[in-house]
């Protein structure tokens, strides 16, 4: 029966230490689908918790709508007389909040509420020079001022009104803007004396409920916006960061000032039949503001790890191959399947845990477990204390070089391509006596 020479041995090894490093792909794959799935289920619990006490926030309005007369021709030629609508915004804004965010649990997850206390304060401009009609033809006494938020279930009272300095009371219902969900108020306007170009000034008080963010629209020409929290990790996101923000481990404090220029709604415009949708979903896209975020998302740490395992697989099993070489020991293949089984728990073990104690005690406990684990079986392979450090060291180098690289993400790339490099240089090592020891 034919013998092989050493060199063949290990060129066999090597490349079925390749195949089964890339084989662990297939599990750690089904691991990255049970990620996954359980982060799917923490923004059901999620969704769940902020439905009954208030979702995402957006603030909407004011507008103030205001009815006209409009002579026009039916079919048959004859002149007849319709309703229009005049939707005014704001000349100014000013919004100024306070934040008090809290930490909800329920089963192992977690979800950040908050309460808040708004002010709004602004002016309206009555200019019907502008508006394009007669002041005689305005039905002042049928204005109608529309308020709300995304999720009215959220308000814990109700918003209060002062209106040209008369509490007005805002009733549920859509009103005449164009946002279809929100309160509105009737109010009874007086023409403008001294010529065009009044303005009235109004001011409404929000105490406000909602879960993980709030969002304003730039509904006035000039929209200022000045908001804090005791929350140390905000995310600034929408259409416009803030022009000023200060972030401390105790909390943050932001200001946003947004012109009438930087969206694609005028001041005011003119609509003929029904609610104007187009104008409050263009505004909506142009909303800004703040996303209250937990410091780690254990969910999406592991699933970055999980990306990584095929690399770090072989980078072990080939770190060990070459303590097998070097030590002139012997590991059979079989036993780098188990090696490598042992790899794949340990990402189970990172999820599970990370759930419970967060992902950075997770890892540490688990590299512990998983180093621990397989350094024994080692030791009972190749029963040399040396051998079975040196094994136990090139694990804790891949563990903590993956930890690394999670920490660092812009220079993950780089460092993951150093990695490779490494790898390929110890393949090299490894093999570039092939020829000289017989094939």
């Amino acid at each position: 029966m034919r013998s092989f020479s050493p060199a063949t041995m290990l060129t066999v090894k090597l490349v079925v230490i390749g195949v089964l490093g890339l084989a662990l792909w297939v599990p750690t794959s089904i691991i990255g689908l049970l990620v996954k799935e359980r982060a799917d289920r923490r923004d059901e619990v999620v969704g769940e918790v902020s439905a009954t006490w208030g979702r995402s926030q957006t603030v909407e309005g004011p507008v103030l709508s205001i009815p006209v007369l409009r002579w026009g021709q039916d079919a048959n030629g004859r002149a007849v007389k319709r309703t229009a609508w005049i939707h005014q915004l704001p000349e100014s804004l000013e919004i100024s909040g306070k934040l008090e965010p809290e930490v909800r649990y329920r089963s192992i997850y977690e979800v950040v509420l908050y309460r808040g206390d708004l002010s709004l304060r602004g002016a309206f401009p009555l200019d019907t020079s502008r508006w394009g009609v007669r002041s005689e033809d305005v039905q002042w006494d049928r204005a109608v001022l529309t308020f709300g938020v995304s999720d009215p279930k959220g308000l814990r009272e109700v918003p209060s009104l002062v209106f040209d300095g008369s509490v007005t009371p805002l009733e549920p219902g859509a009103g005449r803007g164009p946002f279809q969900d929100g309160l509105a108020a009737e109010l009874n306007l007086v023409p403008p004396t001294g010529g065009d170009g009044a303005a009235i000034g109004f001011e409404i008080g929000v105490e406000l409920a909602g879960s993980e963010s709030l969002h304003f629209l730039p509904v006035a020409r000039a929209t200022d916006v000045r908001l804090d929290a005791p929350w140390p990790d905000p995310s600034f996101d929408g259409a416009f960061l803030p022009a000023e923000r200060t972030v401390t481990e105790n909390g943050f404090e932001a200001t946003w000032r947004v012109l009438s220029l930087h969206r694609e709604v005028p001041q005011h415009w003119l609509v003929e039949d029904g609610f104007d949708v187009y104008h409050g979903e263009t505004l909506k896209g142009a909303a800004f503001g703040v996303r209250l975020l937990f410091p780690v998302d254990a969910y999406q740490r592991t699933t970055r790890t999980v990306k990584y395992s095929v690399l770090f697989s072989l980078l072990t099993l080939l770190g060990f191959f070459a303590v097998e070489v070097g030590g002139k020991t012997s590991i059979h293949p079989v036993q780098y399947m188990v090696i490598g089984f042992a790899l794949c728990l340990f990402y189970t073990l990172l999820l599970s845990l990370s759930e419970l104690v967060g992902f950075n005690p997770a890892y540490a406990l688990a590299s512990v477990v998983i180093v621990t684990l397989i350094s024994a079986y080692i030791h009972a392979i190749v029963r040399r204390r040396q051998l079975t450090a040196l094994c136990a060291a090139v694990l804790a180098a891949v563990y903590g070089s993956l930890f690394v690289m999670l920490q660092l993400e812009e220079l993950a790339l780089l460092m993951g391509t150093v990695l490779l490099l490494v790898l390929c240089a110890v393949v090299m090592a490894l093999t570039h006596r092939l020829n000289r020891n017989g094939a």
